[in-house]
Order: structure tokens, then C-alpha cells, then sequence
């Protein structure tokens, strides 16, 4: 298999440590005859310089103090207390209360109250009631206050009776 001549060149380019073995010019020479004695001459004028007590030429030194690492960043400033930081979306919970009534009924709380919150399934619904008739009121969900009034209000239109109030600090 023939190797061309550019692809010699190449190689024997790639074979010296010397810078002043570079590789031909990616042009394309127009005298073949010149471009095919190029490795020779390059060998030689190598071969020239180590005889002539010359040592090969170190590359030149690339300055690399922009790619040093980065400044240190600056301290200080007032981070706050941990409590006092509250993320996107966060707020105070509320308690979502299902209070007893008399108009309810065990299958009207067991019907409406999944509807209203998702979370809770029909057994759930039917715990809650006999709570809320045991001790007047029963916790259906904990939220934030937005999400809190939406579930009143829509357990107020399917008929339930509902309140919500602040959840305690005392568990912070």
C-alpha cells in the first residue's frame, strides 16, 4: 500500500522534537519534486544542529498567569438568622378544620370531602367525620393560608362546615 507523500511528510514531521521540523505548509505546493524533498532537508538541518553542539529549541514559554485560579471570593455581608429566611412559595401554615354539624351526614362527608381535597380518601373522609362528631372538629389538611382558604371555600360549597386557623409555633 502506497503511502502518499503528504502523509510521509506528516509522519516524519511528527517524529522530531524540534520546532524546526514543522509540518509543510497545508497549502498545495505546486512542485511535487520540492515538496517531497522537504523531510530530508529537515532531517538534515536537525541532524546540522545536535552535530554542531546546538541542543534542540525549547518551545516558547506560554504565559499562564490568566488561567491562574480565580480571586478569592469576598466575605461578609448579613446572611440572617435561619428563621427568618423563607424560600419562593413558602409562608405560614394553616390548619383546615372539617367542624361538626348537624346537617352532616357520614356518606355526604364521604362523597364531598375527596372531591374537595384530593388527599384524602373516602375512608379517611369517614375517620374525619366521626372525629369531628367526637370532638367538634377534625384537621383535614395542613397548607399555606392561600391554599388553606381555597379548601374552606370549596368545603363551604359542597355543604361542609369549615375553619381554618394558624398552626401552632410549638413544634419550632
Amino acid at each position: 500500500m502506497a503511502i502518499s507523500s503528504r502523509a510521509a511528510a506528516a509522519c516524519t514531521a511528527l517524529s522530531f522534537h524540534s520546532t524546526a521540523a514543522a509540518a509543510p505548509p497545508s497549502s498545495v505546493a505546486v512542485n511535487r519534486r520540492a515538496q517531497q524533498q522537504w523531510p530530508r532537508k529537515a532531517m538534515a538541518a536537525v541532524a546540522r544542529a545536535t552535530r554542531a553542539g546546538g541542543a534542540v529549541l525549547d518551545p516558547p514559554a506560554f504565559d499562564q498567569s490568566q488561567l491562574d485560579t480565580l480571586p478569592p471570593a469576598q466575605e461578609g455581608g448579613d446572611t440572617g438568622r435561619l428563621k427568618d429566611r423563607k424560600a419562593t412559595g413558602s409562608g405560614d401554615s394553616y390548619k383546615v378544620l372539617l367542624l361538626d354539624d348537624p346537617r352532616h351526614t357520614e356518606k355526604h362527608v364521604e362523597t364531598a370531602l375527596p372531591q374537595v381535597v384530593p388527599s384524602v380518601t373516602a375512608e379517611a373522609a369517614r375517620q374525619l367525620f366521626h372525629e369531628s362528631r367526637q370532638k367538634g372538629a377534625a384537621l383535614v389538611i395542613v397548607a399555606v393560608k392561600e391554599h388553606a382558604e381555597f379548601y374552606a371555600q370549596m368545603m363551604v360549597r359542597h355543604g361542609l362546615r369549615s375553619a381554618i386557623e394558624p398552626e401552632s409555633d410549638m413544634a419550632t
